[in-house]
């Protein structure tokens, strides 16, 4: 699912007066930061309970998202995390 489909899926589900919680299942080694930025903030609109169940994987951009839930639930093997960012600078030398 895109970022804009997800959002758009979130808002809905804020919106329905039916829906008292949002469970997540996130199994995504990451990805770009502005589509996660984008479906965190989205979720941070919500008015309503957000419960996360974490997958095998749930890093970078994936624990981000994860970050804007009421609870967190992984698994003792769920690699988790690792939010950050590598950069790495030629070095020339003479």
């Amino acid at each position: 699912m895109i970022p804009e489909e997800l959002s758009a899926e979130i808002k809905r589900y804020r919106e329905d007066n039916s829906i008292k919680a949002i469970v997540l299942r996130i199994d995504s080694p990451g990805g770009v930061v502005a589509p996660s930025q984008e479906i965190y903030t989205e979720l941070n609109r919500v008015n309503k309970k957000i419960i996360t169940s974490m997958g095998s994987v749930a890093a970078s951009g994936g624990y981000y998202i994860a970050c804007a839930s009421d609870k967190i639930f992984a698994n003792p093997g769920t690699i988790t995390g690792s939010i950050g960012v590598v950069m790495n600078f030629p070095n020339y030398r003479n």
